[in-house]
């Protein structure tokens, strides 16, 4: 076993369900985080070799469950109109020698134009820990195609990471996946069993995980997770935020 503005918010939803920070204004400063607790996951750029028997498509972690044919929809509020971004999650491909299940968001704006689709291919080791394993990534602007992006684990020296932890604790670190100049996002959980209320329900025992990289700097994308249902809010601020507004179960 080892990228906010509202627009640029809700195309990050994604990769730790399902994407990095990407480009955005500087978050105000961060609140000050526990000791960092230690942590056998991996870290920066550190080389990990996963064995393909350690893991399962079974992706029931209590904070990041992702059952095929389970569906999220969240909503961005923005002075143009509403953003609304739909995960669904259906078989993945083999990805390093691990089966994975596919994670897509897709965004549409409040035209129900398509702005990006995005899909993360996920694993869980024996552990519990949800890996992610690589993405693709396309953008379009006015229905058109305007770029493709996109890394896998294994590939052009890309290391898969971690999603989220088989028990999250405050202090805790942890890289989500590394490829060079590409995707470089790390995760830090700032607090566990806090309470936190969505159109989707109001939920309690919140697991709440900072998400940097280095190719945003000064960005600091603040998620929540609701024990047997997953992300349920992405903020920068109260002024930049998506909340989940139904999931529905398979």
């Amino acid at each position: 076993m080892v990228h906010l503005q509202p627009l640029t918010l809700a195309l990050a939803l994604t990769v730790s369900l399902l994407g990095g920070p990407g480009t955005a204004q500087p978050a105000p400063a961060p609140t000050p985080a526990p000791t960092p607790a230690p942590s056998p996951l991996p870290q920066g750029d550190q080389p990990v070799r996963l064995d393909p028997a350690d893991f399962t498509t079974r992706v029931d972690n209590p904070y990041l469950p992702l059952p095929v044919g389970g569906r999220w929809n969240y909503l961005t509020v923005g002075p143009d109109g509403d953003i609304r971004t739909e995960v669904t999650v259906a078989g993945g491909p083999t990805v390093a020698g691990v089966a994975t299940v596919a994670a897509r968001a897709l965004t549409t704006d409040a035209g129900g134009g398509v702005i990006k689709d995005l899909t993360g291919w996920y694993a869980q080791d024996s552990a519990g820990n949800v890996w992610l394993l690589g993405e693709s990534a396309r953008d379009y602007v006015d229905g058109a195609l305007t770029g493709v992006d996109g890394w896998r684990a294994g590939a052009e020296g890309a290391q898969p990471g971690v999603a989220m932890a088989a028990r999250p604790v405050a202090g805790q670190r942890w890289r989500i996946g590394h490829s060079r100049g590409r995707f470089e996002d790390s995760a830090r959980v700032l607090g566990v069993g806090g309470q936190v209320s969505v159109a989707a329900g109001a939920y309690r025992d919140v697991v709440e995980i900072e998400q940097t990289s280095p190719l945003s700097r000064g960005v600091r994308l603040h998620r929540f997770y609701a024990p047997q249902v997953g992300l349920v809010r992405s903020e920068t601020g109260a002024a930049d935020r998506t909340d989940l507004v139904a999931f529905r179960r398979p």
